[in-house]
């Protein structure tokens, strides 16, 4: 089967280019075409052209957050899993979109939770968030100083 894929995580960092190799990976593992577009802090790489999406027999969203664009995928069945799920777990990934199509190949969203998507990872909460501040003053400290 054929799929093109989104990777993006709120960063755009390592997390979208992981998820990206990885669902890579376990497509030709298991004899599967896929083209990954990946949008990051810099943009939009790899981008998927219309030719490919139509070419596809579904499309995975691998992302935290919105796709930019999701339009272009309009009638496709779409598998949609969070980004530490697809690089946790990128060859249950796979085997979801070909039963996705393999049922019909009717526009589907499945996802990890039924809490809707937002522009902050899902795995951090109110409360996370602190937290997650405090981890990249420590991460990041090191660029300020001199």
């Amino acid at each position: 089967m054929k799929f093109v894929a989104v990777t993006a995580c709120p960063t755009g960092v390592a997390h979208t280019y992981m998820a990206a190799e990885a669902l890579e990976m376990a497509a030709e593992e298991l004899g599967h075409e896929i083209k990954v577009e990946t949008q990051g802090s810099i943009g939009i790489e790899n981008e998927i052209t219309p030719e490919e999406i139509a070419a596809a027999d579904a499309v995975i969203f691998a992302v935290d957050m919105s796709v930019t664009r999701s339009d272009r995928f309009a009638g496709k069945p779409i598998l949609n899993k969070g980004v530490s799920e697809v690089i946790k777990h990128p060859r249950e990934a796979i085997l979801a979109a070909v039963e996705l199509v393999e049922k019909g190949g009717e526009q589907s969203v499945q996802r990890d939770s039924a809490e809707p998507r937002s522009e902050e990872p899902s795995s951090v909460s109110s409360q996370g968030r602190k937290g997650e501040k405090e981890k990249r003053k420590v991460l990041f400290g090191w660029l300020k100083r001199k």
